[in-house]
């Protein structure tokens, strides 16, 4: 099933929404935090978008760009954070579902844009989506240039244990790449160093 959680912190006729994309086997609530700082610093609305890590690649980004566009459709600027598996959807959704025409920013947080090896040991058909040099990784290296008008800032977790190497997450082109030392994968979510970057991500 998927869900998701819309917080509006200004008027009802603000112009931005962030929307919020989760990792493998979690759910929107891992960034309230984040999604708490963002609102504060930015005075913006916010969304997310849960789903089962037991579901296809396809049947999720389908549902992310059904979620953006019916959620989506009042607001006049579109920013995506997606951490993890969450940073590949975004992509799809931006290079391959036409949401490049609607978004302008996007941050990842340690996203394995070129795989991981870490996941060999992950269940279900998602798993065949973060091994390195996939067919999702491929496509979307090959079709970064349908996204190139949309600002792209990647953070890299240096002690990442569940995008190996972590450079992986570094591994997109014309990416703004910011290094985070001494944190981890889940690490990236709670880190206020890592908030204070994406509020400055989503400012540029």
């Amino acid at each position: 099933m998927m869900r998701g959680s819309k917080r509006r912190r200004r008027a009802p006729d603000a112009a931005r929404m962030v929307v919020f994309v989760h990792g493998f086997g979690a759910g929107g609530a891992v960034f309230g935090p984040m999604r708490a700082r963002i609102e504060e610093a930015l005075d913006v609305a916010t969304l997310d978008f849960t789903y089962r890590s037991s579901q296809s690649f396809s049947r999720v980004a389908t549902d992310l760009a059904s979620h953006i566009e019916r959620e989506g459709r009042r607001w006049d600027q579109l920013d995506l954070v997606g951490h993890s598996l969450g940073g590949l959807l975004a992509r799809w959704y931006l290079q391959e579902l036409g949401g490049a025409e609607r978004v302008q920013r996007l941050v990842t947080l340690a996203t394995p844009h070129a795989g991981t090896r870490s996941a060999r040991i992950a269940p279900g058909p998602l798993r065949a989506v973060l091994l390195p040099d996939n067919t999702i990784v491929r496509r979307l290296k090959q079709g970064r240039a349908r996204a190139s008008d949309v600002q792209h800032t990647a953070l890299v977790a240096s002690d990442d244990l569940m995008v190996t190497p972590p450079a992986s997450a570094a591994a997109v082109e014309n990416a703004d790449v910011r290094w985070f030392e001494g944190v981890g994968h889940n690490g990236m979510l709670f880190d206020t160093d890592v908030h204070d970057e994406v509020v400055e991500a989503l400012r540029r």
